[in-house]
């Protein structure tokens, strides 16, 4: 059987933590599975929480908080096996969730890094993968092109999308499956991104070595989104677009950054204005926030 490594992140989700490391332990049909935690010098306790009930659970404590993609660079750095699952302590899933995405490698070779369908505690459809950022993908996006009929977008939250096992641009790193291969050949997680993008980033450099992306909706996951956050929104805004802005100029150039940094501003702008039309002053308030921090 394969080992599969589970690798989390945790900054401040001691509760969360605890129920996501319960679950684990109850996966089904899994052998060799090794679970590491690297906290964040979370301030709730939760370094402790892993120390004293999950004493199985490799747990790596950061004396600063290092962010997603460095702290997840620690633990594969030291982790060993033959796929390695990233994984949000804020998740949900069934008992047989990581028994199905290894099926789902194995039965899809070709397939470098893999998710799985994402909602959150209500059933609600969340985004987790999508086009790539460029071009149509990209405009819809920003200025809501899928609202006249255009399908393609960064981020694909249709439920048509999720119907059926397919290859797409990139997964979010909330349940991402990593094939050992990918590490060897394409190499960590860039340390570049303190948070968002970075999984993004990954995937095209996956792909750009010939590995395929794909999603596997028939493993379902609950997200609390922005649990470890105090305003997830202005947070999860301001980090995807500034750090989608440094995706387009580590990958693209200067001069496509620049572009896009335009666009961004137009886009941003639009919607702190319809949303202030609508009467919807916290939206609105989160963005001009989010205007000025870009």
């Amino acid at each position: 059987m394969s080992k599969v490594i589970v690798a989390m992140v945790s900054f401040n989700t001691k509760n969360h933590l605890e129920k996501c490391l319960k679950n684990l332990s109850r996966q089904q049909a899994v052998s060799g599975l090794e679970i590491w935690v690297l906290d964040n010098n979370s301030a709730d306790g939760s370094a402790e929480l892993v120390s004293q009930k999950f004493p199985k659970v490799k747990l790596i404590k950061s004396a600063e908080n290092l962010g997603f993609a460095k702290g997840q660079n620690e633990i594969l750095k030291k982790a060993r096996g033959d796929y390695y699952l990233l994984l949000n302590p804020d998740t949900e899933f069934s008992p047989d969730a990581v028994e199905k995405i290894v099926t789902f490698m194995e039965q899809n070779p070709g397939c470098g890094i893999a998710g799985c369908k994402l909602t959150d505690p209500s059933l609600k459809l969340q985004s987790n993968g999508g086009d790539l950022p460029f071009g149509v993908a990209l405009l819809s996006w920003l200025f809501n092109l899928e609202s006249i009929g255009i399908k393609s977008n960064f981020h694909r939250n249709d439920r048509e999308y999720y119907l059926k096992p397919r290859e797409v641009g990139w997964v979010g790193g909330t349940f991402m499956m990593i094939r050992k291969e990918v590490l060897e050949k394409v190499g960590l997680l860039s340390p570049d991104y303190f948070m968002y993008v970075e999984d993004v980033d990954f995937c095209y450099r996956a792909s750009n070595k010939g590995f395929k992306i794909m999603i596997d909706p028939g493993i379902e996951v609950r997200h609390i989104s922005g649990a470890s956050s105090k305003n997830p929104k202005f947070y999860q805004w301001k980090n995807e677009f500034s750090n989608l802005i440094l995706f387009y100029r580590k990958n693209l150039g200067v001069f496509p950054s620049l572009v896009l940094k335009l666009l961004i501003y137009i886009s941003v702008f639009l919607r702190m204005v319809v949303y202030a039309l609508l009467g919807k002053g916290g939206p609105s308030l989160t963005y001009a926030k989010v205007l000025a921090s870009i």
